[in-house]
């Protein structure tokens, strides 16, 4: 019995004081201080990156959310200051996976390229790992040429030919990354 009792105590204390992730009903506001831009096998053509810069910051860039009373989910939110009150969920419909300390969220859309019949997808991940007082969020981009093949095949040969590392959209990454600390 004693054992067991110092066992348990043990475990109570190995416990106490590990953050394991987002609280349930807890908002978190986390103030994004700086922002990157990577690419992966990915055309270097200059029409292909033109536009594709790191996501802007300033001093009022935040990544905030609400997580659902069960834990499970967290809600993007727009608010007018640091305080709950003010807060609603945000316009952009993105609703994160909390598992642990990481929380995801993964969303695809196509847009025609031209009249091929080719379609353009983009399988967005968002992947945010709390730190306790620091974050980091990853926006992974894959594209992919989808719809048309004979199409896609011109978009991939037509886009490969006028970048200089030889390189078209196919299996392309672009990936965002944010890093932050919570307020």
């Amino acid at each position: 019995m004693t054992s067991r009792r110092a066992l348990i105590g043990l475990l109570l204390l190995l416990a106490c004081g590990q953050y394991a992730g987002p609280q349930p009903n807890a908002t978190y506001f986390w103030q994004v201080k700086t922002s990157t831009v990577e690419f992966g096998a990915c055309s270097d053509a200059t029409d292909f990156r033109m536009g594709i810069d790191p996501l802007p910051v300033s001093d009022n860039t935040f990544v905030i959310y609400k997580v659902s009373a069960d834990g499970k989910k967290a809600v993007s939110q727009s608010c007018t200051r640091l305080d709950t009150s003010t807060c609603a969920d945000s316009d952009g419909g993105v609703v994160f996976d909390v598992a642990g300390r990481e929380l995801t969220f993964v969303e695809s859309s196509k847009t025609p390229v031209g009249t091929t019949g080719c379609s353009l997808q983009q399988t967005q991940t968002w992947t945010l790992t709390d730190a306790t007082r620091a974050m980091t969020l990853d926006i992974a981009n894959v594209l992919t040429l989808v719809d048309s093949q004979p199409g896609c095949d011109q978009v991939e040969k037509d886009l490969k030919a006028r970048s200089p590392n030889g390189l078209g959209v196919e299996g392309c990454v672009i990936t965002s990354k944010l890093t932050g600390e919570l307020k």
